[in-house]
C-alpha cells in the first residue's frame, strides 16, 4: 500500500475543518464550484486555513495538507486558490497535457478523479495516472446528476483490480462511518491503493458536516488500515 490517507472533502466552515484536523484528517477538501452545495469561495477558505493552522501550531494537533476541488477552472480561479493550497483536484475534462501545464504553472499536487462505473472506464487512465499524483476512483454520477461527486453513490470496488497503474489512487464514492472499512478491506491489497475520501457520508445535509460522524469516519479507516 503507498500511503493511508484520510481526505474530508466539501468542508465549508472553520468548526468543521477543526474538526476533521483534530480528528487526524490528512487531507482536507474545499470545493471551488458554484452549483454544488459544499461551494466556498477563496476569500474565505484562506481564512479557514490561516485559522486551523493557527490553531495546529497552539494545541499541537498535526497539521493536515489542503485541497481544492475544480470542475474545468480558469486561471483566475486557480490562480485565486493556490495560495493556500497543497493540491488540486479535477472532476472536469482536464487532460493529461492540462495536468501538466497547471503543475508548472502552479507548483501544487494534482490530483485527477475518475468516475466508474465498469471495467472500460479504467482504460484510459493511463496518461492521466502519468500526469497526475493522485488518482481519485469515485462512482460515475447517476444520469441526470449535475455533480461530479459528493453524489453518495458506490460502486463495485471489485472493479479495481483493472487498474494497472502504479500512481497512488483514492477511494471515494458513497463512503461513511460504517462502510469504509470494508472500502478498504477490498482495496488494500492493490499496491498502488492510497487511502479514502469522503463527503457526503460525514453529513447530516448537503454541505452540513457533522462532527462525530467525522470523528467516526476517521477512527474506523485508521483502525481498517
Amino acid at each position: 500500500m503507498a500511503t493511508s490517507l484520510v481526505k474530508i472533502c466539501g468542508v465549508k466552515t472553520v468548526d468543521q475543518a477543526l474538526s476533521a484536523a483534530r480528528a487526524g484528517a490528512d487531507l482536507i477538501g474545499f470545493v471551488f464550484v458554484a452549483k454544488s452545495p459544499r461551494s466556498v469561495a477563496p476569500d474565505l477558505v484562506n481564512d479557514i486555513v490561516t485559522e486551523v493552522k493557527q490553531l495546529s501550531y497552539e494545541e499541537g494537533f498535526a497539521l493536515p495538507k489542503f485541497c481544492g476541488l475544480f470542475v474545468d477552472a480558469g486561471e483566475k480561479l486557480l490562480g485565486e486558490a493556490a495560495p493556500f493550497l497543497s493540491h488540486f483536484q479535477f472532476h472536469g475534462h482536464e487532460d493529461a497535457e492540462r495536468i501538466n501545464a497547471i503543475r508548472d504553472e502552479f507548483g501544487v499536487a494534482l490530483i485527477k478523479a475518475v468516475g466508474v462505473a465498469g471495467p472500460d472506464d479504467f482504460d484510459g487512465v493511463g496518461a492521466l495516472a502519468e500526469a497526475a499524483d493522485l488518482l481519485l476512483f469515485d462512482a460515475r454520477p447517476p444520469k441526470g446528476a449535475s455533480l461530479p461527486g459528493g453524489n453518495g453513490e458506490a460502486f463495485d470496488w471489485s472493479l479495481l483490480k483493472h487498474y494497472r497503474g502504479e500512481t497512488p489512487f483514492l477511494l471515494a464514492g458513497g463512503l461513511t462511518p460504517q462502510s469504509v472499512a470494508s472500502a478498504i478491506s477490498a482495496a488494500k491489497s492493490h499496491t498502488a491503493f492510497g487511502g479514502v475520501d469522503v463527503s457526503s457520508g460525514v453529513e447530516v445535509r448537503p454541505g452540513d458536516k457533522d462532527k462525530a460522524l467525522i470523528e467516526a469516519f476517521i477512527k474506523a479507516a485508521r483502525a481498517a488500515f
